[in-house]
Formats: C-alpha cells, sequence, structure tokens
C-alpha cells in the first residue's frame, strides 16, 4: 500500500534532509568509544555499539543526534577506508584465520581469508599484507580482508624491518642482473687516478658511493674535488637495470644491512669506490675562502680516479682526537684527513653566520646476542658519536647539493 506512495517518498526524503550531517574523522580509543574529528574545534562523541561500524581513522558521513543537550554521531556511509592495504598480524583458531593491523589504535582482529593464488599456510603468529574486501559502511555485514601475500614468520629476528618493507610495497632481495663490461658512452673522462681520494663511511659499509679529495693554494684557500660513483657507466639506458633503479629510486638502508637499488655485483663491487681499485666518477670541484665561502668557479665534469684509503668514521674520530691505536696508513691519507677537517671547519663557521644549523646529535647502532644474518649485530642500544669525520661527509653534502642545482638551473636542466 504504501511501498510506491510518492507522498511518503517525499516526506521521507525531507525528514532526511533536515536531519543534521557532518563529515569528518574517525578516531578510536581504547575504551572502544570514539569521536568524529569535524575540524580542529569540533568534534562528536560515536558510542561504542556504533564504533563497530566503523574503525579509526575512517573518513565517513554520520547522522548528527542531540539527546539531552548531548551530541553524538551516528556513521551512515563511508567517504575514505583508513585501511585498504595493510600489514598486520594473524591469528588462527578452529581452522579461521583473522589478521590483527599493526597499528597502535586498532585492536581489533578481523576475519580474513588466504586469496587465491597465495599458496601459504597461514599459522598463528604470521605476518601478511591484507586487503579489505568488507566494511559495515558498505552494506556488509561486517569487515572482511584477504591475505594477498606472507611476509614472515613469528619468531624471524628481522620482523621489524621485514614489516616496515612490506607496508611500503618495498623490495626485500637486491635486484637480479649482471653487468659484464663498461660501457662506451663517448665520454672523455679525466684521469685523477695519482689524486689521494678517501672514502670515510662506516667500517662495514661496502657500497662506498663517494670519494673526497682536498689540497690547499699558495694564497690560504681549499680546493675540494667530490667524487660520485657513476653507475651509468655499467648501466645503458632502458635496460632491465636502469627500469629496476628507476622503480627502487635509492638504496634502503635498515639497522644491520641495506636492500641496495642495484645489484650487489655493482652497488657493492664495480661501482663502489673501493680502494685501490679504478673507477668511474662524476667530480664537483671547488673553491673555499678563508670565511667558507663557496667561490663561482664550481666545475662538473666526468673523471676516473682510485680512491687510496677506505677510512671508518670511529677510527678517523679517535685519530683527530688524539684516542686509540689507529693511524693513517701513510703521511698523505694523514694530509687528507688534516685537510678535510679544514674544510669541515670552514663551512661549519660559514653556516653558523649565513644558514640554520642544527644541533649534533649521536648516531644509534642495534645490537643483538642472537645470530643475524649481518656480523656483529647484537642485542640492546649504543650510542655511537663521530662528531668530526660525520661533520666532513655532512659538509660534502651541502656543498655539492645546491651547487649541482644551481649547474642544473643555469643549464635549464
Amino acid at each position: 500500500m504504501f511501498q510506491d506512495n510518492p507522498l511518503l517518498a517525499q516526506l521521507k526524503q525531507q525528514l532526511h534532509s533536515q536531519t543534521p550531517r557532518a563529515e569528518g574523522v574517525v578516531k578510536g580509543t581504547e575504551k572502544g568509544f570514539g569521536f568524529l574529528e569535524v575540524d580542529a574545534q569540533k568534534s562528536y562523541f560515536i558510542p561504542p555499539p556504533q564504533m563497530k561500524k566503523v574503525m579509526h581513522g575512517d573518513r565517513i558521513v554520520a547522522v548528527i543526534h542531540s539527546e539531552k543537550e548531548r551530541e553524538s554521531a551516528e556513521p551512515e556511509s563511508l567517504v575514505e577506508p583508513f585501511l585498504t592495504r595493510f600489514v598486520g598480524k594473524v591469528q588462527k583458531k578452529d581452522d579461521r584465520l583473522a589478521i590483527v593491523p599493526d597499528h597502535p589504535l586498532l585492536k581489533d582482529a578481523i576475519p580474513c581469508r588466504a586469496a587465491r593464488g597465495v599458496e601459504h599456510d597461514f599459522k598463528q603468529g604470521d605476518w601478511a599484507v591484507a586487503e579489505m574486501r568488507r566494511h559495515p559502511l558498505k552494506g556488509d555485514r561486517g569487515f572482511y580482508a584477504e591475505l594477498t601475500q606472507f611476509i614472515t614468520f613469528s619468531d624471524d629476528h628481522f620482523v621489524p624491518w621485514w614489516v616496515t618493507l612490506a607496508r611500503h610495497n618495498l623490495e626485500k632481495e637486491a635486484p637480479d642482473g649482471v653487468a659484464t663490461e663498461m660501457l662506451d658512452e663517448g665520454l672523455t673522462r679525466r684521469d685523477l687516478t695519482t689524486l689521494d681520494f678517501v672514502t670515510i663511511d662506516s667500517a662495514s659499509t661496502e657500497d662506498m658511493d663517494d670519494a673526497l679529495y682536498a689540497e690547499s693554494t699558495a694564497d690560504g684557500k681549499l680546493l675540494l674535488t667530490v667524487a660520485i660513483a657513476d653507475p651509468t657507466a655499467w648501466i645503458a639506458e632502458g635496460s632491465k637495470l636502469d627500469n629496476a633503479a628507476k622503480v627502487r629510486a635509492f638504496t634502503n638502508y635498515l639497522p644491520g644491512f641495506n636492500i641496495p637499488m642495484l645489484p650487489r655485483e655493482l652497488s657493492d663491487d664495480l661501482c663502489s669506490l673501493r680502494a685501490n681499485e679504478v673507477r668511474p666518477v662524476l667530480a664537483c670541484r671547488m673553491t673555499l675562502a678563508a670565511d667558507g665561502t663557496i667561490e663561482d668557479n664550481i666545475e662538473f665534469f666526468a673523471a676516473t680516479i682510485e680512491s687510496k684509503a677506505k677510512l671508518a668514521y670511529d677510527d678517523v674520530s679517535d685519530w683527530l682526537e688524539g684516542r686509540g691505536s689507529w693511524q693513517p696508513d701513510s703521511e698523505a691519507i694523514a694530509q687528507q684527513i688534516t685537510l678535510l677537517k679544514d674544510v669541515c671547519q670552514r663551512r661549519s663557521e660559514w653556516r653558523q653566520t649565513h644558514a640554520l644549523v642544527f644541533k649534533d646529535r649521536p648516531d644509534y647502532r642495534f645490537f643483538s646476542r642472537r645470530k643475524r644474518r649481518s656480523a656483529g649485530y647484537r642485542r640492546g642500544t649504543a650510542s655511537h658519536c663521530q662528531p668530526h669525520c660525520r661533520r666532513v661527509d655532512d659538509r660534502r653534502q651541502h656543498l655539492c647539493r645546491p651547487r649541482s642545482a644551481r649547474q642544473a638551473r643555469l643549464r635549464r636542466l
């Protein structure tokens, strides 16, 4: 009788349009209730029964009810879900799977199943990537997800790193591919192999991508040459390796190990500026005045170098501070360290006057007694400061980046 009554439909539409509504983001709490945050000044209470329809972070439209001068929100429609693709820990009971998202305010397990094509037999405690398939505000009974990728087992000591990589959809392994010989690029490379270039990195670093050489001039200025490893000498544009590097964009550094942008044969060997090995580089040469100012005669060019020493932060810092037993292998290396310290001091003084300078902070290294893939990885934390040589490396970056940007702007690159 009333099913297709136009007057009744009109009345419903009128009541619907007159009911106050608000759009905002759900903020959950550990006590079961939540809030709909409309803006910085306004929020509405969401009772626990209504919170079962939503989860923390959802953007929704809600009906606003007023009772005894107290306003509350009733979720009505979903604008944007907080969870789409996420990582979490699997629960298994009576052969039924659920997943708890890896988020401090998402404690409820979401029923799930393995997606088609995922062959792993999920167990209690496994870590997985999941995708939401159902949501109460989409007309579904409840939340439901599919497990689309197995990450690792619960007893894997590298869980934090694998989960972080999976959350951001990053690779866990180095890319495949090999390079057999250098390309004939038709470049004229300056031969700088006789200069005493050095690298300064952590003792365990294998992918040395920059080397430094400094010399003083008769008028008290310093001439600094920064050599950056040039993998394009090995990788053809548009090749499989080139496309893989475009996708990855950078090397991911994690406590104890890294996931390189390039195959390790390249990143840790052929393109690494290893001591006593000739390597192709892109070089930047600049002049520092006595007050630390960079003069305008900046020069970029292709070159070949041969690093004369692989230096470690701790060793260099201790030597500069007169501590420990480590000594440079030669007087030439000792002179380079001293000159690079002078570069650092001049630029530090210039930055104190002309730029915003952040306070020095310690670096932290993780330790674990359990066996790790990387040597010397032991439980606990220890702070390691390398003030002098760290500053040398930092100043190198501060010097090169704006100068290369300036050259690119001038050449309209």
